[in-house]
């Protein structure tokens, strides 16, 4: 791997949440760059900065931040990167392309991480009704800029961008109200019309594909279909086209399914909600763990944010005493696509406890019955098989969830 391809791995090209495959088709920046000169500002700019960009752990440090401080760590990584940028030896040797590219990256990534603030805890805090709206000093700014930069759709960063600004205005169209159940056949062609109302040319292709791969398997097929035929309709969509049918072909396939009904804490489970496979082949359901506490973990091997976990789950199993292990079970549930995905990752994670995997991914009897939006998600079930905490604490929250399992116990 050259350097440039290298500094592009370790800054510029940050996970998406929920879909590590990129799906970027146009030029990419280890085409457009070449000159040495630029390949070594990227190499310096990476070694000074690359956790700005990584995207995965800036995902997770925002769920621990109030939005004043991200706000304000944000703008402190941006007026750094800027000044490194504008006070490098070299760079009026730079292409005004090159330039463009980086000054892209620098932006972009402070809108892509603000926006995605209030769109990621909305995911992981279930039980609130709305997400939150960020206060309007914060975005006054976004008017001012070109959204709608079809220069800048190299940096992945302005990627990232797009996704997290359709789906944060289409919110804010909506008061900030969180998709249900029942209208979620909406959610999908929502962002689809904001997408065409703000975003225009290769933008407006990308925005599209995003949504696509990000929510199809959440999305009723019907509607999965029908942004499909907005990107189909797009000038020059076959690379894209070609993309999302790997991902949501399978769903555009099906038939739309009745709505399963969310969980009731007042009755126990049906143990057919966890009908799934381990390790060995066998089928489990919840049945199996009767008259035990279960700490359910409903995960995926691409999860960056759920393998961050597991330390923390491996240090509260290794609290339990030989008699609370009797008492307690660990489940740990995989979303994988696949279940060889599943298992190569259980190999190399070595978790302790119960393993299973939920066929199906997003669309997994499992996600829906919880009403699951994102993962790594905690749900807590009492020795009666009822919900306890349909939005348990993190095992790194390690001495209250601890807690709360104890006293799970003692009933």
């Amino acid at each position: 791997m050259n350097v440039f391809r290298f500094v592009l791995l370790l800054c510029f090209l940050g996970l998406r949440q929920g879909f590590a495959q990129p799906i970027y088709q146009g030029t990419k920046p280890e085409v457009l760059f070449t000159a040495p000169v630029e390949q070594a500002f990227l190499t310096d700019f990476a070694t000074k900065f690359k956790a700005d960009f990584d995207a995965p752990s800036q995902y997770t440090k925002l769920q621990s931040s109030g939005i004043d401080a991200w706000e304000m760590t944000l703008f402190d990584s941006r007026k750094a990167q800027s000044a490194f940028y504008k006070s490098y030896p070299q760079v009026n040797q730079f292409s005004a392309e090159f330039k463009h590219y980086v000054e892209a990256c620098i932006r972009w990534n402070y809108w892509h991480l603000l926006l995605a603030y209030p769109i990621i805890r909305g995911n992981v805090q279930t039980t609130l009704p709305g997400l939150l709206s960020l206060p309007s000093v914060m975005v006054d700014e976004l008017a001012t800029l070109s959204v709608n930069d079809e220069a800048a759709m190299p940096a992945e960063p302005y990627q990232n961008f797009l996704f997290f600004y359709v789906t944060y205005f289409n919110s804010k169209a909506r008061n900030f109200a969180k998709y249900t159940p029942k209208d979620t056949q909406n959610s999908m062609t929502d962002k689809a019309t904001f997408a065409r109302q703000h975003l225009t040319g290769k933008p407006y292709q990308y925005a599209l594909a995003r949504v696509l791969v990000e929510n199809c398997e959440r999305a009723t097929p019907s509607s999965v279909r029908e942004v499909f035929g907005l990107l189909g309709n797009t000038p020059n969509s076959a690379n894209y086209v070609t993309v999302v049918k790997a991902r949501c072909g399978e769903v555009m396939a099906r038939k739309d399914e009745p709505v399963v009904a969310v969980a009731d804490k007042k009755k126990p489970i049906d143990p057919n909600v966890f009908s799934f496979v381990n390790q060995i082949g066998e089928s489990v359901t919840l049945g199996d763990f009767k008259g035990k506490v279960v700490y359910l973990d409903v995960w995926a091997s691409w999860c960056g944010p759920c393998r961050a976990e597991f330390p923390f789950s491996k240090q509260l199993h290794e609290r339990l005493t030989k008699k609370q292990k009797e008492q307690v079970v660990f489940l740990y549930l995989s979303i994988d696509d696949t279940e060889d995905a599943w298992k190569k990752a259980l190999n190399m994670l070595q978790l302790p406890g119960e393993q299973g995997w939920s066929k199906g991914g997003w669309r997994s009897q499992t996600v829906q019955h919880f009403d699951i939006k994102s993962i790594p998600r905690y749900i807590l079930i009492n020795k009666s098989g009822q919900v306890a905490d349909n939005d348990a604490k993190r095992p790194s929250m390690i001495d209250a969830i601890w807690q709360d399992i104890l006293k799970l116990m003692a009933e």
